[in-house]
């Protein structure tokens, strides 16, 4: 070789070595000045999901766009196959761009005259859709460097992923799984042939291609897809028959709308991140949603249930309801009624009664007199303006009478009752910041939170870990109200209620509790089991009247339907003893809650006949004759019927009275009263 040409090669070298390090030198100052990153990615549409990773609720990115994170990973493999093969097939060989790719997209444009194949490589596409541009060559050259800037700052996977998340597919969904959920109703980890060409073929033109408004141009762009992979051995001829056969679905898919009260009360919390896990099982939640929208029928006009269901072993919430319809504006379904402070009706007594057991200062068979009462300028009345005399301590309970909880709460200490309270559920609402004896009756407010929280306590023999939500919130820190024995007590008592009319509680495997408070506000229902703990609100949200609900009537049958739901997922365990282990004979001491008070009772007047509420009927036209019959007291005792005074003196007497309703009122020389109605058919003449 000659000197010369020697010296010519040499130049054409570092000609060539000084292009290369100056273009690179170029390359790494403009991608100083000017980098690529993929962060747009992090503006993605946020999940909340169950227990299990499914689904429960997702929304919108900032630009109501749905969006979502996705991983290379958790895709189908045949999907990734065929899209690597239809649109870059040398991705994981190439640096951003593919000189051959592009020569042949070139060359057959000059051929065939139009656009057989795109040059542009998943890199290239990727770093157009960070940074959008008009179709020029400058803007393609551009686009090219920017691909070069991708593949030296990210993986393969990453740059993949960051694609699979910002890819359109029509409308506002962007991302493939988006896609997926929004086209097929699913995750993209399961996809037959026809779905993965499906979603190969729309980002090529994503308004044209979707199946719910051009379903011709859909299916057409997805069988050149098939026809590709068949050729090319990624499906084999049965797949691909079969896949050419299936129309696309025109059907939009709804993303998930479940426990909406509680999925946006996270959401609201910008702190967490895009894919948050609760507790909450979706199986239950879901047909407990279905169930309440179906009841709707059952609850007077704007009136609303709402309902928590708790796992008592760790205290996580598994069903959330806020109102039986999300979505309903007639009944304001949008106020989340299980955080609404509202008052408890009869619901605290248990824990009035369970605090005097841990006090040692009642018995379950300790007698105490239901009689009217008056506790200095407090005179409280039983639900239904009757008394009974002398019950235990169970019977006042199971019958929810009043003044026996309110002598009781007044025995342990008003201000020791609701210390223990909000040592369990925090502060609660009382008015005037004092505590006083009508917070037996539910003078004060709490939320069905709250009042839940107190029940898996009971649950939980006194002691209960914090309920929660979210995995992460859980909390080994114990809460206690009282000991176990005490507890165990209260459950006995209430799961010898009898069950609303149409259930059956076998072996006494669910204890509970109604309550209803002032001008029928609020009805309540609190049912727990030995692994469940379900309590039912039902009211109006702008706290009006409502037609005489109470939680026996309306509450409780819902809780053990609820309950019904949860059997069918899970049977519900035995306590492991039975509710008759309690002794009959208190201790002497336990005998009477207030001998004194019991002393004196047993001398005051009382009926001997007419029943409570006895009916006679009319004999023929003539008024009818009812015998009178009282014993104790003082005498003279003073008679009236219907108010009318009359001129008996003595113990029994015989009557006559007309058809209608009657009271008769005897007043001994003390001042004891006692009254009986009675009522009087209508002749037959």
């Amino acid at each position: 070789m000659l000197k010369g040409d020697s010296i010519k090669i040499a130049r054409v070298i570092i000609g060539i070595f000084v292009i290369i390090v100056s273009s690179t030198i170029s390359f790494l100052i403009f991608d100083h000045f000017y980098p690529m990153d993929i962060s747009a990615i992090n503006d993605r549409s946020r999940v909340v999901k169950s227990r299990d990773g499914s689904w429960l609720y997702a929304e919108t990115n900032s630009g109501d766009k749905w969006r979502f994170a996705v991983s290379v990973e958790d895709i189908d493999p045949h999907y990734i196959d065929m899209l690597l093969r239809f649109e870059d097939r040398n991705f994981y060989r190439h640096y951003g761009v593919d000189i051959l790719a592009m020569f042949r997209a070139v060359s057959q444009l000059i051929s065939h005259q139009r656009i057989v194949s795109g040059g542009s490589t998943i890199t290239m596409q990727l770093a157009r859709l960070l940074k959008p541009k008009s179709r020029t060559i400058s803007s393609k050259l551009i686009e090219m460097i920017n691909a070069l800037q991708l593949e030296l700052h990210y993986s393969k996977d990453e740059i993949l992923s960051a694609y699979l998340t910002l890819t359109p597919y029509g409308g506002n969904v962007e991302g493939l799984v988006a896609a997926s959920m929004r086209y097929f109703g699913k995750l993209p980890d399961r996809l037959t042939a026809a779905q993965s060409a499906l979603l190969v073929a729309l980002p090529q033109s994503p308004e044209r291609n979707r199946p719910d408004r051009y379903l011709t141009h859909a299916t057409k762009a997805r069988d050149r897809v098939l026809e590709m992979a068949h050729d090319k051995g990624l499906i084999n001829s049965y797949e691909y028959n079969l896949s050419i056969s299936q129309q696309p679905s025109t059907k939009l898919y709804g993303f998930p709308r479940y426990a909406p009260h509680l999925s946006s009360r996270i959401l609201s919390d910008k702190n967490l991140t895009v894919e948050t896990s609760t507790t909450i099982n979706l199986p239950l939640q879901k047909k407990l949603e279905t169930w309440a929208k179906n009841k709707s029928y059952l609850l007077p006009k704007d009136t609303t249930m709402a309902m928590l269901v708790v796992q008592n072993s760790d205290s996580s919430i598994v069903a959330y309801l806020g109102s039986h319809d999300r979505f309903s504006s007639s009944v304001s379904g949008f106020v989340d009624m299980v955080r609404s402070i509202r008052s408890p009706g009869s619901t605290l007594k248990p824990f009035i009664y369970a605090l005097g057991f841990d006090k040692h200062l009642i018995h379950p068979y300790t007698i105490i007199l239901d009689k009217e009462s008056r506790f200095g300028d407090y005179m409280p009345h039983n639900f239904s303006n009757k008394y009974s005399g002398e019950v235990t301590i169970a019977y006042a309970l199971q019958r929810s009478l009043n003044i026996p909880a309110v002598k009781v709460l007044q025995r342990v200490g008003v201000g020791d009752f609701t210390d223990r309270l909000q040592s369990i559920v925090g502060k609660v609402d009382i008015p005037k910041d004092r505590a006083t004896l009508p917070i037996a009756l539910g003078g004060l407010g709490l939320s069905l939170w709250q009042l839940t929280q107190l029940y898996v306590t009971l649950a939980g023999y006194g002691v209960s870990s914090p309920i929660h939500y979210l995995p992460s919130s859980h909390s080994s820190r114990l809460l206690k109200f009282c000991d176990a024995k005490s507890v165990k007590m209260t459950t006995a008592i209430l799961r010898e209620l009898q069950p609303p009319d149409g259930f059956i509680n076998i072996n006494g495997k669910i204890a509970y509790k109604t309550g209803t408070s002032y001008g029928y506000r609020d009805s309540w229902t609190v049912a727990y089991s030995k692994d469940n703990t379900i309590a039912v609100w039902v009211g109006k949200p702008n706290n009006a009247t409502q037609s005489q609900l109470t939680g026996r009537s309306i509450a409780s049958p819902l809780a053990f339907e609820a309950f019904s739901i949860l059997e069918s997922l899970a049977p519900l365990s035995d306590w492991g003893w039975r509710s008759s282990f309690l002794s009959l004979n208190p201790p002497k001491a336990l005998r009477y809650f207030n001998k004194k008070e019991y002393s004196e009772d047993k001398d005051r007047v009382k009926f001997i006949y007419p029943r409570e509420d006895s009916r006679y009927m009319s004999a023929e036209c003539s008024e009818t004759l009812v015998d009178i019959k009282i014993e104790r007291g003082k005498r003279p005792y003073y008679w009236y019927v219907d108010e009318t005074p009359m001129d008996i003196n003595r113990s029994s007497t015989t009557l006559p009275f007309d058809y209608g309703s009657h009271t008769i009122t005897i007043i001994d020389s003390r001042g004891d009263k006692v009254s009986r109605d009675i009522w009087v058919d209508r002749p037959e003449c």
